[in-house]
Parts: structure tokens; sequence; C-alpha cells
């Protein structure tokens, strides 16, 4: 076997785990917005086996992880392979800052946040699944369709750029609001979290369209 035809079956045991990998990671992001949702709405009785579910799902992710880094790691010749290390890595930090999103939420349990406090959440959450869901299908589509993944990898470009609006105006809000100052940081932490998970969508799409425009 020759070392490029190695190197080419390397890369697509890679690109196939990554595949998997960011199917984990986006099933933890939908779980956590039910999660926020249910706890918006006041449906508290469900938040704990919601929690239990991403620390799974996040576990899972892990474990694909190290999977896919072993592979990696054996083949050192392979080309691009820096650029699936950034994209695997930044792509499970997804699933960790869902986590984390679920440690903010149980120390809101007992604060019922208002309609204002809702809008806001809505518009993160919409912005950062957008994010999610697109760098999902850009590395869906790197196999089979280069230049498909790149278009949807930019798309994740400007989903990232409403979240960062959305974060802005959730953060001058809690600044001018009279909430208790214990509530105001668990809220401030967490939409922090919801932030940085678009911002590592967005990091992880541009490794794809590192890898996408080498593979045209």
């Amino acid at each position: 076997m020759t070392l490029e035809r190695s190197n080419n079956r390397a890369e697509y045991k890679a690109m196939a785990i990554a595949q998997d990998h960011a199917g984990i990671v986006l099933r933890a992001a939908k779980a956590l917005r039910v999660m926020i949702e249910d706890w918006m709405d006041g449906r508290k009785e469900r938040q704990q086996d919601h929690f239990n579910k991403l620390a799974m799902l996040e576990r899972e992710a892990d474990n694909v992880k190290r999977t896919i880094l072993d592979e990696l790691s054996v083949v050192e010749t392979m080309l691009r392979r820096s650029d699936y290390f950034r994209l695997v890595m930044r792509t499970d930090d997804i699933a960790d800052l869902c986590e984390a999103s679920a440690w903010d939420l149980q120390g809101l349990e007992e604060f019922q946040p208002d309609a204002k406090i809702r809008e806001h959440f809505k518009g993160l959450l919409d912005a950062l699944m957008d994010a999610v869901y697109k760098m999902r299908q850009s590395i869906m589509f790197l196999e089979q369709n280069s230049k498909k993944a790149v278009e949807l990898a930019i798309e994740v470009d400007a989903a990232e750029r409403d979240a960062d609006a959305a974060h802005r105006g959730f953060t001058q809000f809690l600044y001018s609001s009279n909430l208790d100052i214990k509530v105001l940081l668990r809220l401030k932490d967490l939409g922090q979290h919801l932030e940085e998970i678009a911002d590592a969508a967005e990091d992880a799409a541009d490794a794809v369209r590192i890898i996408a425009i080498a593979r045209v």
C-alpha cells in the first residue's frame, strides 16, 4: 500500500468519526435548548433528567473525541492532520459548554425569568442552534461536496455574529436591571456559555473551510 493511499484511508476514517462526533454534539445542544425552555416555562421537575442526559452526551462525545485523536496520532504524515485536531477539539468544546450551561441552570432553579429575560434567551438560543446545526452540516458535506461544506461554514460565521449581538444585548440588559446580584451573576455566566458555544461552532467551521478548500 502506498503512503498516499494509507493517508487517504486515514483521512476518510477521521472524517467519518468527526461526523459521528458532530452528531452527538448537536444532540447535546438540542438537549440544552429543551432544558432551558423547560426552565423558562416553569417545568422544573424535568431539570435533573435534562442534566443527566447532557452529562451522558458529554461523556459520549469525549469517548468519540479520544477515538479520533488516537486515529490521528498514529498517522503523522497525513495532510491536514492539525486541522482535523482543531476541528474535533473545538467541536468537543461545544459538548463541554452545554454541560457547563446545565450547571448554571441548576443554580437558577428557584428563579423564574420574566418575559424580557425569556426573549433574550430565545434570541441567544436561536443563534447558537443555527451555528451548531450548520457547523454539523458542513462537516457532513466534507466528504461528498467540499463546495457546499465551505458555503455552510461561511453561514456559521453569520450565525455566530447573531449570537454575539444577542449576548451583548442580554449583558446590557442585566447590567441595567435590579436583579439580585447572585441571580445576575448566574444569568451572566449562562449567557456567556451560550455565546461561547456559537464561538466554538465558528472555530470548528473555520477548520472545515481549510480542510474543504484543500480537497477541492
